[in-house]
């Protein structure tokens, strides 16, 4: 049941009444919320289910499936995506609608009742040139459909039907505008970068209108675990074909299980010259992706003759915001410099504890929080640090050993004052990119991916960036690929310096990366980075034809 309040303006607000709490003053809230919307005809709150969990949050059709769904749904609210923005559909358990909308379009029967129906009246709204916005301005809870447990048969009918009558108008239309496919050869399930950067690339394609197909690289579509992300979840259910371009984002070793009919590799390589053994698996592959122009003059002085893309890995800007709530440590020092890296030696983390220690002292209200994974590469993770000594009146260092859900990560950015990673070397550096898009100033060293990609047009570190000195040293690694090559050794005085410089200016540092944090969440978000991808595949289908 929907209660129905007209409004002196002629606007009308819906508000479900299985909605806990006080219209008044939500009404007041919605109105202002209007004010300065661009061809506003709708606006629905952020709705919480019973559990505080994201119930309603906008809304937008599912990909493959057709059918509408809201964003963040069962995520904890830290406040994922901007506090008020256009969405394509919502359902409307708590919305005001604009009288000019209604003059236009009236409202249906069961409005704020079934999601189908809401979509619907968004979708036609849409087309009289009327938006739809969701806010975190007005946040309210839900505390269920009582049909759904009342008269479950009854409702599961309904559900049916409103399904299939949505999908008769809209399924069609939405399957005619995905283009150009193409089938993605990977991981997407696993908490790592590389699966992280393939759930980007796969969203990103997908929201240009690509049409993505998946399949596990390492194993049948079956035996691999679902990513945390529904929507990338629902795309990979499609799996393609053979006659579709295939691209493989793993280690080039990989690019031997590519069977499609033109083939794409997509890699990148840590190390200061690509492994001899890799540039056979390359020369097989029509065209190899990489994702700096530092990778590309890697490959070609190894010996790959391919062409060779440079298309950039990128950051979820919903996901990864200044705004975002921080996360509560449980620690007394107020100043936080922050790491995410796995335990790896490349990621020298043995190194940054022993930078900060040396430089900072136990009565200082300053703490290193270190968030990691063993991944193998770098042994037991407790013997190691019960291994190192240093005065007992050095700074603290605290060491969290855990994978923190998608919705989570962000709010550790944000509970930060600098993210440090002393890294002998990246292939591209994804949690620099995170922390940055939070607003935070980093430190990290000025060698490979990152010397590239963390300078403005001038060649000038971006502001907020502090990229350490360094030397070039032999690889001390157990990974096979990286043995008996070279990565950059950074100065651990220039660390501790470093450390101490922003320490000292935190204000003026903070400040400086939330501008930078703007240009990082433009330039490198999915959406623009998949961008010249989409033109690529649009390219080879013209080639093929």
């Amino acid at each position: 049941m929907i209660k129905k309040i007209v409004l002196e303006s002629g606007d009308v607000v819906i508000v479900n009444w299985n909605v806990i709490g006080h219209v008044a003053g939500w009404i007041d809230t919605l109105y202002k919320v209007t004010k300065d919307l661009e061809n506003c005809g709708i606006v629905t709150a952020l709705v919480l289910d019973p559990n505080d969990k994201i119930f309603v949050h906008g809304g937008f059709i599912v990909p493959r499936l057709n059918i509408p769904a809201s964003y963040a749904m069962g995520e904890t609210y830290y406040g994922q995506y901007d506090k008020t923005r256009a969405v394509p559909v919502s359902h409307l358990i708590c919305a005001i609608i604009k009288k000019g909308l209604l003059e236009k379009l009236p409202l249906p029967d069961r409005i704020g009742e079934s999601p189908f129906v809401d979509a619907d009246y968004c979708l036609e709204a849409e087309k009289l040139g009327f938006k739809t916005y969701a806010t975190a301005e007005l946040i309210v809870q839900y505390k269920g459909d009582n049909s759904q447990a009342e008269s479950p048969e009854k409702y599961a009918e309904a559900f049916e039907e409103d399904y299939k009558e949505f999908i008769k108008k809209y399924g069609s239309k939405y399957d005619e505008n995905y283009q150009t496919p193409v089938q993605y050869h990977t991981s997407v399930g696993q908490p790592t970068g590389f699966a992280q950067a393939a759930r980007g690339y796969i969203k990103g394609l997908t929201h240009h209108k690509v049409k993505v197909a998946y399949n596990y690289l390492k194993g049948t579509n079956e035996e691999e675990t679902e990513s945390d992300d529904d929507v990338v979840n629902a795309i990979c259910e499609y799996h393609g074909d053979l006659n579709m371009p295939q691209v493989i984002w793993a280690q080039a070793p990989y690019f031997n299980k590519n069977s499609g009919k033109y083939k794409i590799g997509h890699c990148e390589f840590e190390g200061d010259t690509v492994p001899a053994s890799w540039i056979d698996y390359v020369n097989q592959m029509d065209e190899v992706w990489v994702p700096t122009n530092w990778d590309r003059e890697k490959f070609r002085k190894a010996g790959a003759t391919c062409p060779i893309y440079v298309f950039a890995q990128g950051i979820d800007k919903d996901y990864f915001h200044p705004d975002l709530s921080p996360m509560r440590f449980e620690v007394k020092q107020s100043f936080k410099f922050i790491c995410n890296a796995a335990w790896d030696p490349r990621k020298n983390l043995p190194n940054l504890i022993k930078a900060f220690k040396l430089e900072f002292t136990q009565d200082e209200d300053v703490c290193l929080i270190i968030k990691t994974m063993n991944i193998g590469l770098g042994g037991d993770i407790k013997e190691q640090l019960e291994g190192m000594t240093y005065d007992k009146d050095s700074g603290q260092v605290y060491v969290k050993e855990e994978v923190f859900k998608k919705e989570e990560l962000g709010t550790f950015y944000t509970a930060g004052d600098c993210f440090v990673l002393p890294t002998h070397g990246e292939g591209w550096g994804l949690p620099v990119f995170e922390a940055l898009a939070c607003g935070i100033p980093v430190i990290t060293t000025d060698w490979g991916a990152l010397q590239e990609t963390l300078r403005d047009e001038n060649g000038e570190p971006y502001a907020g960036c502090h990229l350490l000195r360094y030397q070039k040293a032999l690889t001390d690694t157990p990974y096979m690929y990286l043995q008996n090559n070279r990565w950059a050794e950074p100065s651990i005085p220039h660390l501790m310096e470093t450390m101490r410089y922003v320490f000292d200016h935190k204000e003026e540092e903070k400040q400086k990366a939330r501008e930078t944090s703007k240009i990082i969440r433009q330039k490198y978000c999915w959406e623009s980075v998949t961008e010249p991808i989409k033109e690529r595949l649009a390219e080879i289908y013209r080639t093929l034809n």
